[in-house]
């Protein structure tokens, strides 16, 4: 009787949230990916990461150097400035290669 009981209080089964997968690159430049290229998939949580790498120098300002591609269980939009590195990661989820690289400006300036 216990387990009668019990399953009236779990209610119906509830299927996990489909599998994602992303596109993993760990040095992506000039429309390539130059180094570790490959793909991972994320079964549940917050998804594909993207961070774009920048470098400050004082003739250019911030110049974009790279960006790095992967999977994060711990995913979220961030900006990171220490010295003259930037990085800025976001992420997203749901839908396959939801980031592979569209590209990004080769400067960038704060506001």
């Amino acid at each position: 009787m216990p387990f009668v009981l019990m399953s009236h209080f779990l209610g119906p089964p509830v299927s996990p949230a489909p599998a994602t997968v992303c596109m993993v690159c760990s040095v992506f430049k000039k429309g390539r990916c130059k180094a570790g290229k490959g793909n991972c998939t994320v079964e549940q949580g917050p998804g594909c990461r993207t961070r774009d790498i920048f470098y400050f120098n004082i003739r250019d300002g911030w110049g974009y150097n790279h960006t790095q591609l992967d999977c994060s269980d711990d995913c979220k939009s961030w900006k990171l400035i220490r010295g003259n590195l930037k990085v800025s990661s976001f992420c997203c989820e749901g839908q396959d290669f939801c980031n592979k690289y569209k590209g990004r400006s080769q400067k960038w300036k704060p506001r």
